[in-house]
This record gives C-alpha cells, sequence and structure tokens, in this order.
C-alpha cells in the first residue's frame, strides 16, 4: 500500500514539473515579437488583345485538325497505307507499351515473341502489323524487330520509316 502511495505522489509531482515547463514555454512563445508579414506580389497589368474575326478562327466553333479540314480527295501519286485491310490486334498498341521479349526459329522462319504492358504475349512473323502508324514487321533477327512505318504528313501522302523494337533490356 505503501508502495502504491509512493507512486501516486512520484507520478502527481511529476506531472506539475511538466506543466510548469508547459506553461513556461507558452510564456516564453507569447513574448516573441510576431513577424511581420510578406508583402504582396506585385501585379501585371491586364492589357486586353482585341478579337479581329476575319483572321482568326471563330472561338463558338469546333477546332478541326488541319489535315481534316484541307484533306478532300488524297493525291493518286503518292505513297498511301492500305486502309481497306482488316487491322491486327497489335495495331491497336503504341510502340512504347509493346516489347519484344524474345525470338523462335523452325525451318529457316524466324518469329518474335512480343509482350503487352498487361503481360499479353503475341508471336509475330515477317508480314505481320504492328504499332499504331500502320507498321509493318520486315525482319525479325534474335536481337530487333524491323518494322516499316507510314507517318501521315497532314497534307494527304504518308511518309515511309523504318523502326526497330528491340529486344527487351538493349538499346534500340
Amino acid at each position: 500500500m505503501r508502495l502504491t502511495l509512493a507512486m501516486l505522489l512520484v507520478l502527481g509531482l511529476s506531472a506539475c514539473s511538466e506543466e510548469e515547463d508547459l506553461r513556461r514555454y507558452v510564456a516564453e512563445v507569447r513574448s516573441r515579437p510576431a513577424a511581420a508579414p510578406e508583402p504582396m506580389p506585385e501585379v501585371n497589368e491586364y492589357v486586353p488583345e482585341a478579337y479581329v474575326p476575319v483572321s482568326e478562327r471563330s472561338p463558338f466553333v469546333a477546332p478541326r485538325p488541319e489535315s481534316a479540314a484541307s484533306r478532300g480527295q488524297a493525291p493518286r501519286d503518292c505513297e498511301q497505307p492500305d486502309m481497306q485491310r482488316e487491322k491486327q490486334p497489335l495495331e491497336s498498341h503504341s510502340l512504347n507499351n509493346l516489347a519484344m521479349r524474345g525470338s523462335l526459329q523452325n525451318a529457316g522462319e524466324m518469329r518474335a515473341l512480343v509482350v503487352l504492358r498487361n503481360g499479353e504475349t503475341h508471336l509475330v512473323a515477317p508480314g505481320d502489323r504492328l504499332g499504331l502508324n500502320h507498321g509493318e514487321v520486315t525482319a525479325i533477327s534474335a536481337e530487333r524487330i524491323t518494322l516499316k512505318e507510314y507517318v501521315s504528313d497532314g497534307r494527304g501522302c504518308w511518309t515511309q520509316r523504318e523502326t526497330t523494337l528491340a529486344l527487351a533490356g538493349e538499346p534500340q
């Protein structure tokens, strides 16, 4: 019983000393001078610009892409991808979302394993299509897949470019 009473006495005294420290700290903080607030930043004067409806498009009409507005009929003397053919599954994915994971060779025919970001794996052969730019696989090696892509110039013609999809972990 005496031990319990002694413990309560010690706890009571220690609580008083902590409260006194807290009161002293609060008094010290209140006695400090208050810092002046930072001045407001200067605001530049607003200068309205006149709208000239002849030289600029109307803000009340939805914008049209330049290629769609000026296209009409595509020129017949420039290169065009086959827009009528049926799209293959990998043509709905950007090349940034595809990764080459390996290659297989059977009876002299080279194929590649291409993995989507979601982990889905596809077997690709020369002539298959992938990527958003009408890419066609032209060659497969142990290190990379070579593609022929068509890129629109915005005026109805298309330019061919060669792109590679390197084995994952190797620079392109």
